[in-house]
C-alpha cells in the first residue's frame, strides 16, 4: 500500500513556521472580534463564554472532515473580509434578545467560530505527515491551538500598532493576506513526492492551468475589497452629526477608542411641537449622553428640560453654545458631597483630583468653586468629548494628565512627599480626591487594590477626603471587597446611596445602585455640615441631593453582613491586593445585570447607532 514520502526538515520546519504564522492569524482576529462586540455587548458579556467557543471550533477544525488548503483559505479570508458587517449585523441582532449570556454565545457561534474552524483546518492540512499518521497527532495539537489564540488575547494590547488599529483594518486586513495566499497556493512548489511501488514516476502537471490563472484575477480586487468593505457604523471621527432617520436620535460624535470600543455623544431631541399634539412622545427624550462601549458615562438635560434656580440662566453652555442643564445621574452630584465635610485645619486654597472624568459633571462643580483641579482620564476621546458637549472648562490645562491612574499616583508619590533633609516637595498634596471608574458593569481592578490606596495616601493630606464610585449590588462579593479594602486602609469610611427615591432595605441589598464611599486617612470621624445654597450652584439636583445626603446614608454593617472580620481566610478572600485579587471575576456577574440595565435605559436602536 502506498504512503507519500516522509517530509525533510526544511519542508517541516516550513510547515511548522505556517501554522504558527495561522495561528497568530487567528489569535489577532479574535482579538479584533472581540474589539468589535465592545459597542454592543460590552466586555464582560463577549469574553464570558467566547473561550468554549473556541474550544469547540478548535475541536471540530481537528477531528472532523474539513475542505482541502485551498479551499479553508478561501473560506478564511471571505469570513475575515465580510467579518466588519456580520459581526455588526449578528451582534445588533441578537442583542435584541436581551440576553447577555446566549446573546454573545450565539454570535460567536455565527461569526468567529466558523473562521476558527476553517483556520485550524488550515493548521491540520499544513501538519500532515507520514509519521503523524494514525498517531494522537489531533489531541496532541488540540490544546496547542487554544492556547495560542487565547493565551496571546492578554498580549495584544500591549503592542501600540494593533491597539491603533482599528478593529475593522484588523480583521481585512488578515482576510485578504488569506485571499492572496489562496491565489498563489497552486503556484507554490511542492516538496513532497508521491512514489507508487512497481510504477515509473509521472510527471507533475503544470500549475498554469485556467483554473489557477482565474484566482490570480482576485489579487487586483484585494485593494478594492480592503478600501471599501466597511461596517455599517458611522465613520470615526464623525465628520457632521448624524440624524437618525427612523427615530428621534442625533449622534453628534463617534471616535474610536482603545478602551472602550467607540466613545459616542448623542442625544435624544425634545419633542417638536407636532408630536406633541399627536401624543407621540417617548421617554426619554432631552437629554444628551454620553457612551464608552455599552456603557453611559452620564448626561445633562437640554431644551425645556434645562432649570436652574434662579430661573434666569442654564446651568452652563456646550462650546457650541448650546444650553445644558443639570446631569441625568445623581451619583456625580452626591460626590460632591466631598465639599461638605468638616476639616478644621483646611486652608483657603485646595485641590482636588479627579481619577475618571466622565462627562465632567463633578469636575466642573470643583472648578467652579474655586477648587484646584487636576484631572486624570486615561482615553483621550473621553476628555475631548467632555470639554466640547458638557460644559468641561478646564481652569489649568496644564493639570490634564491622559494616563493611567495608577501609573500618576505612582509617580505623583516619588514627587509630593518633602524630601528627608527638608526641601520642599515638588506637587503639594490633595485635600480631596474624586475617584469614579465605573463603566460597562465593572472598574478596573489594580486602581482598587490594598497597595494603590496606601500609595493614594502618600499623595493627600492626613484630613483628606477621598471619595470613591462604585455601581452593583450591595451585598455582593465585588462590593464587601471594595468596602473592606477600603477600611484596611482609612480609619473612617462612611457609605451612601445616590437614589433619588427612598429605597427599602432590602432593595437597598439587591438592587443595582451607585455606591459612594467617603473616607479619610484622619482618626477623626467624618462629619457633614448641612449644605447651604451657596453649594448648590444654581442647580435643582445638587439642592435635593446635597441637602438630604444624611438621609442616604447605609451603614457598613448592612454590606459586611455576618462576616466574621477578625477571621483571617475573610480578610485573605476580601481584600484586594496586587497579588490576589477576585474582583474582575466578581464582577463578571454584576456586568451581566448592568448590561440588561443599560439596554432598559435606552432602547436597542441608540446602542446600535454609533
Amino acid at each position: 500500500m502506498s504512503q507519500p514520502a516522509a517530509r525533510g526538515p526544511f519542508v517541516s520546519a516550513a510547515s511548522n513556521a505556517l501554522s504558527l504564522v495561522v495561528l497568530l492569524g487567528l489569535s489577532i482576529a479574535t482579538y479584533g472580534y472581540e474589539r468589535s462586540l465592545q459597542p454592543l455587548y460590552g466586555s464582560a458579556p463577549t469574553h464570558l463564554h467566547l473561550n468554549k467557543v473556541v474550544w469547540l471550533a478548535c475541536i471540530a477544525g481537528m477531528f472532523t472532515p474539513t475542505l482541502s488548503l485551498s479551499n479553508a483559505l478561501l473560506a478564511v479570508g471571505a469570513l475575515l473580509c465580510a467579518m466588519p458587517q456580520t459581526a455588526y449585523w449578528a451582534a445588533a441582532h441578537t442583542g435584541r434578545w436581551h440576553d447577555p449570556v446566549w446573546g454573545p454565545v450565539a454570535t460567536h457561534a455565527c461569526v468567529i467560530g466558523p473562521v476558527l474552524y476553517w483556520g485550524i483546518a488550515i493548521v491540520k492540512e499544513l501538519q500532515k505527515s507520514t509519521e503523524l499518521q494514525g498517531s494522537p497527532f489531533q489531541a496532541m495539537s488540540l490544546p496547542v491551538c487554544r492556547m495560542a489564540i487565547m493565551t496571546l488575547q492578554d498580549l495584544w494590547p500591549t503592542f501600540e500598532f494593533l491597539c491603533n488599529t482599528s478593529e475593522r483594518d484588523l480583521l481585512v486586513y488578515i482576510g485578504c493576506a488569506a485571499l492572496v495566499s489562496w491565489a498563489a497556493l497552486p503556484f507554490v512548489p511542492s516538496f513532497d513526492t508521491i512514489t507508487v511501488p512497481g510504477r515509473p514516476a509521472v510527471k507533475a502537471r503544470s500549475n498554469f492551468t485556467s483554473s489557477n490563472l482565474m484566482r490570480l484575477a482576485v489579487l487586483p480586487l484585494v485593494p478594492f475589497i480592503f478600501n471599501n468593505l466597511q461596517p455599517p457604523t458611522l465613520p470615526k471621527p464623525l465628520p457632521e452629526p448624524f440624524i437618525h432617520p427612523e427615530t428621534s436620535l442625533r449622534i453628534l460624535s463617534s471616535v474610536g477608542s482603545p478602551y472602550s470600543g467607540v466613545v459616542v455623544v448623542g442625544e435624544v431631541p425634545p419633542p417638536t411641537p407636532a408630536m406633541i399634539k399627536a401624543g407621540n412622545v417617548t421617554e426619554p427624550h432631552s437629554i444628551r449622553y454620553m457612551r464608552a462601549g455599552h456603557s453611559l458615562l452620564g448626561g445633562v438635560w437640554l431644551g425645556e428640560r434645562v432649570f436652574s434656580l434662579d430661573r434666569r440662566t442654564p446651568l452652563g453652555h456646550d462650546k457650541h453654545s448650546t444650553p445644558i442643564g443639570d446631569s441625568i445621574y445623581s451619583a456625580f452630584v452626591a460626590q460632591e458631597a466631598a465639599l461638605l465635610v468638616e476639616r478644621p485645619g483646611a486652608g483657603e486654597k485646595q485641590s482636588a483630583l479627579m481619577i475618571g472624568l466622565g462627562t465632567g459633571i463633578a469636575a466642573s462643580s470643583f472648578i467652579k468653586r474655586g477648587v484646584s483641579t487636576t484631572i486624570v482620564e486615561v482615553d483621550q476621546a473621553v476628555y475631548d468629548a467632555a470639554t466640547e458637549y458638557f460644559g468641561l472648562e478646564v481652569a489649568e490645562p496644564d493639570k490634564v494628565y491622559i494616563s493611567d491612574g495608577r501609573g500618576f499616583v505612582i509617580q505623583r508619590t516619588e514627587n509630593t512627599t518633602s524630601a528627608d533633609d527638608g526641601s520642599k516637595a515638588e506637587y503639594d498634596p490633595f485635600d480631596f480626591v474624586i475617584h469614579d471608574l465605573f463603566s460597562g458593569g465593572g472598574v478596573p481592578s489594580h486602581l482598587f487594590t490594598l497597595r494603590f490606596w496606601q500609595d493614594l495616601t502618600k499623595i493627600i493630606k492626613p484630613d483628606a477626603v477621598v471619595t470613591v464610585n462604585f455601581a452593583g449590588s450591595l451585598q455582593s462579593d465585588s462590593a464587601k471587597a471594595v468596602y473592606l479594602t477600603l477600611k484596611e486602609n482609612f480609619p473612617q469610611c462612611r457609605v451612601f446611596h445616590d437614589s433619588v427615591e427612598p429605597m427599602s432595605q432590602e432593595k437597598l441589598k439587591t438592587e443595582f445602585v451607585n455606591w459612594i464611599f467617603f473616607c479619610s486617612p484622619s482618626p477623626e470621624p467624618l462629619i457633614f455640615r448641612p449644605a447651604v445654597e451657596a453649594d448648590f450652584l444654581r442647580s435643582f439636583l445638587r439642592s435635593r441631593i446635597l441637602s438630604t445626603i444624611s438621609e442616604r446614608e447605609v451603614s457598613g454593617d448592612l454590606i459586611v453582613g455576618g462576616l466574621d472580620l477578625a477571621d483571617k481566610d475573610v480578610k485573605e478572600k476580601y481584600i484586594l491586593t496586587d497579588e490576589k485579587s477576585s474582583l474582575t471575576d466578581w464582577q463578571d456577574v454584576e456586568a451581566l445585570r448592568h448590561w440588561r440595565l443599560m439596554r432598559d435605559v435606552l432602547s436597542d436602536v441608540y446602542w446600535e447607532t454609533y
